[in-house]
């Protein structure tokens, strides 16, 4: 009764809130404004400040450099030398009707002529753009000064997972792997680093980057361009964005508030639908091994209270032997061998309610069938000599689907919809996008950099396009990491990608609440992650404590899926004790209580583009504070989630927004004012949450400590495997400590040697 209720009130609250055009300011669209003697020049927008030009700060510059990009493993190192830059000093402005202004920019010389047109029309869809043309002959960048205030948060910039608030960083925009620590002074982001191109990642590198910027002053600007690009947010009273080759557009909104805004920007770049109602009914469980194996993991799940709603087999495709271990067969057919009846037990256990997923990526084993096939047809990309590209993997070698081709875009959805749909799988996990190397050729002629950020968003809209063409976009949900402009309207469902099975600050658990807020922000409302995270190496290991961190704050998520991780038998599993699923269970249950909350939440999203994870400003944009939390997050509009991500500890502080907001702690009940941090028992099981007094399903959450009472009887976990993983981290980091020096000695030792000779 309480979710028909709540569903009848979202569609009543749509009706009131359809018509914003009230609400929006009386002087919409561009304003210019120039000094008498044509030195300076300002640009607003709907009475927002939007560029400041003056001949000590041009608002355009144009130049032309030279990049290079190395790929290893999905990372890349990026080069950039600048060979020149010319500042466009002078300005002419020509009013081109009522709602149309062109901005002729050159040097003090008149040379570089770019032209800026600014246009304004509410009834088409890209209806307030910044358009740059005219480009002089070879420029090759340009760059973009947008007005800021000293005290402006910005946000945005794709899925970000070491800062939510942009300011006094610089972001470049190109899809690639996220690394492994991500932070230069980690030793670990240094080993990888060195191990693997690059692969230890930096602050700034993520699947899925987006030119999408939300400002603390309530409007939203975003690039079109799909070419690389910078987004400098260093500078106190300008924010400074480096486009490479065409610039694009630039499209703009304002809004009444920050829901509205969204909304907004939603409406440009798409929104997604609800998800399966399937989904709500549990976890999704990470297991693999064959059919029997992953039956028995199903039958000790339930047995010990969780609620499961389907089973993720991601080695459906069987397995393949490396160096690095036990690896999928890329090549996208079902392995009958490892799980023989498999068909049959998909339509069997659909009718008991859980559901089978599976997984794919757009690359194929050079030894599989699928491979031969694509290679013949030419539907591989390929390189300068018309040979398909073969790319390393860690240990084997793979082609790669070349989307730009509409024949072989159509052959691999035909793979897809007979190899997966037609055999049950209710989704998976659409994996990779971001390995495009920039010598690879298309078939479409575009060139390598600019159909680098734009594959992700074409292997998405394939994704999408099998499930909407099979008919089942309400029962199908598919998850992908990689992403850019415009997988909003193709992608389902995101997730983080490969985090640490760690407390990491900005590479494990922690780093997934400002990736999804930072995502939100962009204008995509759905995400969730691998519950105890993906990477293991030889100093980063699961523990059972991590593993229920992770666990306990998925439940305020809009899914919970857990991933075995890249070194199963060394990372604690749900199964690996009888407590662990009894707690997890637990959670699980908690989850399936929610469905309700969740569900108006995903519809919301679905239907207005406001975002499932919200910032904590959303709702609270007069808390100063509110714009400063990024380990924080708004569950819709009435919880407030604030995760554990430190180990071995059993208290957390949280901020409380809005002086006026009566906070309820959800285990205790004990009441809080707003505007202000307090410090509360957080034992493993019970995250701090807490949820408004005045909130319409108050009656919901004050139910959960009696309905779900944290199991006193089990043994608390630990975050540490005893003296055998402390001898074991030890000696690595001795091994990591020697080889460092020996490698220092040998280059002094050429360097020495080289100088001698």
């Amino acid at each position: 009764m309480q979710e028909v209720f709540q569903h009848v009130l979202l569609i009543v609250t749509l009706v009131l809130v359809a018509p914003t055009s009230s609400l929006d300011p009386p002087d919409r669209g561009f304003k210019v404004t120039q000094s008498t003697d044509g030195s300076s020049l300002e640009v607003m927008f709907d009475g927002l400040t939007i560029m400041h030009h003056d001949r000590e700060h041009p608002a355009i510059s144009v130049g032309s450099g030279v990049t290079t990009f190395k790929e290893t493993y999905g990372n890349f190192l990026i080069t950039d030398t600048i060979l020149q830059k010319v500042d466009l000093v002078k300005v002419e402005v020509a009013q081109k009707g009522k709602d149309k202004h062109v901005l002729t920019f050159s040097a003090r010389e008149g040379a570089y002529k770019t032209e800026v047109t600014l246009s304004y029309d509410d009834k088409k869809g890209l209806d307030h753009v910044i358009t740059l043309s005219s480009l002089p002959k070879g420029v090759n960048r340009t760059w973009v000064q947008l007005y800021a205030e000293r005290e402006e948060h910005v946000y945005g910039g794709g899925e970000q997972f070491s800062h939510f608030d942009l300011r006094g960083q610089s972001f470049p925009m190109w899809v690639r792997e996220q690394g492994v620590g991500r932070q230069k002074w980690d030793l670990i982001t240094h080993v990888v680093d060195q191990a693997h191109g690059g692969g230890g990642g930096d602050y700034h590198t993520t699947y899925w980057p987006q030119p999408t910027v939300l400002s603390s002053r309530r409007y939203f600007c975003h690039f079109t361009t799909t070419n690389y690009m910078v987004m400098d947010f260093s500078h106190p009273d300008h924010h400074e964005i480096q486009v490479w080759g065409d610039p694009g557009q630039i499209v703009l909104d304002s809004g009444h508030d920050f829901s509205d805004v969204s909304k907004k920007l939603s409406g440009v770049l798409g929104r997604q639908p609800p998800l399966p109602e399937w989904v709500y009914d549990g976890a999704i469980l990470g297991v693999q091994g064959g059919t029997e194996t992953v039956l028995e993991h199903l039958q000790q799940a339930e047995k010990n209270g969780v609620k499961v709603s389907a089973l993720w087999i991601q080695d459906w495709v069987g397995k393949l032997y490396t160096y690095l271990g036990k690896r999928l067969y890329w090549d996208w057919a079902w392995d009958e061998s490892q799980y023989p009846g498999l068909d049959n037990v998909i339509k069997e256990y659909k009718s008991k309610g859980v559901r089978f997923l599976a997984y794919i990526n757009p690359h194929f084993i050079v030894e599989g069938p699928m491979f031969k096939e694509a290679n013949l047809k030419g539907y591989l990309i390929t390189n300068s000599s018309g040979q398909s590209y073969l790319q390393d993997f860690g240990g084997f070698y793979c082609g790669t689907v070349d989307l730009t081709n509409l024949e072989a875009y159509q052959w691999f959805k035909g793979v897809m919809k007979r190899n997966m749909v037609d055999l049950g799988f209710a989704g998976w996990m659409a994996d990779f996008g971001e390995y495009l190397a920039t010598d690879m050729v298309y078939h479409s002629g575009e060139s390598a950099e600019t159909v680098h950020n734009l594959y992700p968003v074409l292997w998405a809209r394939l994704n999408r396009e099998v499930v909407e063409e099979a008919g089942k976009l309400d029962e199908v949900t598919i998850w992908m990491r990689a992403g850019y402009s415009g997988s909003e309207n193709y992608t389902l469902l995101a997730w983080a990608g490969d985090q640490t099975v760690d407390t990491r600050i900005h590479d494990g658990l922690a780093s997934v609440i400002p990736a999804a807020l930072s995502l939100a922000v962009s204008g995509f409302g759905l995400h969730h992650y691998d519950i105890g995270g993906y990477i293991t190496l030889p100093t980063i290991y699961r523990t059972e404590e991590v593993l229920l961190r992770y666990a306990e704050a998925a439940v305020f998520t809009p899914v919970m899926r857990t991933h075995e991780g890249n070194r199963p038998d060394d990372s604690w599993q749900v199964f690996s004790s009888a407590d662990t699923l009894r707690q997890f269970g637990r959670l699980t249950r908690m989850y399936v209580y929610l469905a309700g909350y969740t569900k108006q939440l995903v519809r919301e999203n679905s239907i207005l583009g406001i975002p499932v994870q919200r910032p904590l400003f959303f709702h609270y944009p007069d808390d100063p504070r509110a714009f400063t939390e990024q380990y924080q997050y708004m569950y819709g509009p009435d919880l407030l989630v604030a995760p554990v991500y430190h180990e071995e500890v059993d208290t957390w502080d949280a901020y409380l927004p809005g002086e006026t907001e009566e906070w309820v702690h959800l285990w205790t009940g004990v009441s809080y004012t707003g505007g202000q941090v307090i410090s509360v028992s957080a034992p493993v099981g019970e995250p701090p949450v807490f949820y408004r007094a005045a909130s319409t399903w108050a009656n919901v959450f004050r139910k959960i400590p009696t309905e779900f009472p944290r199991l006193l009887d089990v043994t608390q976990p630990t975050s540490r495997w005893g003296l055998l993983w402390h001898l074991r981290v030890a000696a690595v980091l001795l091994a990591v400590v020697v080889g460092s020096f020996l490698a220092c000695s040998c280059v002094l030792y050429r360097n020495k040697k080289s100088k001698t000779s």
